[in-house]
Formats: C-alpha cells, sequence, structure tokens
C-alpha cells in the first residue's frame, strides 16, 4: 500500500481516538462537578455553625438580641462611585423580642458615620444609655425605635485587617453595663466570627 492510504487512514484512527478520549476525559470532569457539595448546602451548613456561636453569645451576654451587620456595595451613583451599605445578615433574639434582620437592609453607611467611624477606630463601640450617650444618627433611631436601651458593638475585621462588619449586642428590656471579663469574651468572639463571613 501506498503513503497515500496510510496517511488518511491513521488521521482518522488518530482523530476518533482523540475524540473517544476528550468525550472520557469531560465526563470525568462532570461526574467530579457534581461529586462536589451544593454551593447551597454549604452555605446552610456555615449559617447553621454561625447561628449557633451568635446564640451563644446571646446566652453569654446575657443580652436581648445579638445581630451581625455586614458592609456591601449596595450598587454605584450616576457618577460611577459605589454605595457603601449595611444589612443585617444574622440575628438571634430572646422568646417576646422582636426581629428586625428584615427592616434592617441597605442601610447607607454615610448615615451612621457618627457611631461607624468610633466604633471602626477604636475597635468597639459600647454604650449603656443610648438615648443619653449615643450620637445622633440613624443608627441610634434604629435602636431608639426599636426599644433598646444599652448597645455594645464590635469591628469585624477579614484577614487583610479591613472592616467588613460588626457584631452588636443589644439590651431592649433593661440597660445593661457589661463587666471587663464579659467584653473581653465578647470582643474574642467577634474575632472569631470574622472566619464565617
Amino acid at each position: 500500500m501506498s503513503i497515500e492510504v496510510w496517511v488518511p487512514v491513521l488521521t482518522t484512527i488518530i482523530g476518533a481516538l482523540a475524540t473517544l478520549f476528550a468525550v472520557k476525559y469531560k465526563h470525568r470532569l462532570d461526574i467530579k462537578k457534581m461529586e462536589k457539595k451544593c454551593p447551597v448546602e454549604l452555605a446552610v451548613g456555615k449559617d447553621t455553625e454561625l447561628m449557633s456561636k451568635i446564640e451563644d453569645l446571646l446566652e453569654l451576654s446575657n443580652s436581648d438580641r445579638v445581630c451581625i451587620y455586614q458592609f456591601h456595595n449596595g450598587g454605584e451613583y450616576y457618577t460611577g462611585r459605589s454605595m457603601q451599605k449595611l444589612s443585617m445578615t444574622y440575628e438571634s433574639v430572646k422568646p417576646g423580642i422582636s426581629n428586625l434582620l428584615i427592616n434592617r437592609q441597605n442601610i447607607p453607611v454615610s448615615a451612621c458615620n457618627a457611631t461607624l467611624a468610633p466604633m471602626i477606630s477604636d475597635r468597639r463601640l459600647l454604650i449603656n444609655d443610648v438615648e443619653k450617650d449615643m450620637e445622633d444618627s440613624l443608627c441610634k433611631f434604629y435602636a431608639l425605635e426599636a426599644g433598646t436601651k444599652s448597645v455594645y458593638k464590635w469591628t469585624v475585621y477579614d484577614l487583610q485587617k479591613r472592616a467588613i462588619g460588626f457584631v452588636q449586642v443589644d439590651y431592649v428590656t433593661r440597660k445593661k453595663k457589661l463587666s471587663e471579663e464579659i467584653l473581653q469574651d465578647l470582643e474574642m468572639a467577634a474575632i472569631k466570627i470574622a472566619g464565617y463571613l
């Protein structure tokens, strides 16, 4: 047989083998992809762990509400500048205390500067009497609207030491001055929570 016959035959065989190999490899990749856990399932598992930690904080602090707020981009202005916002993303309350999570979404950061600036610079904000000690801002309005009498906040940072949110402990049924030991325990818990966000 001449070379003119062998070249097309070999090309056809090599092409068929390459196609079979590619199909088998793609099938193997598809199987691996399906073996991975569902992202929703992973998120629910992580959120369940985080909610357990928040409930532990509620018990440790003997407070009425413990919640987490996270900073996020809330869209863009016409100028192209990012809208900085914060939203309550997790909350645990004692029986008889109203849930606020659904109503504390997309709050402009600029509306809470009087509260956020000292909290971020000092890594925490301790307000024993909301009505007397808290600076006027939307955050104070929300606290008073919810009946909060004392509020304690700790900034949560990511690995690059950027503020990504805060843990908040509310006392609604009474004013409460926390001991230094409890304050330190809550601060350590805020540091650990960063790993879940």
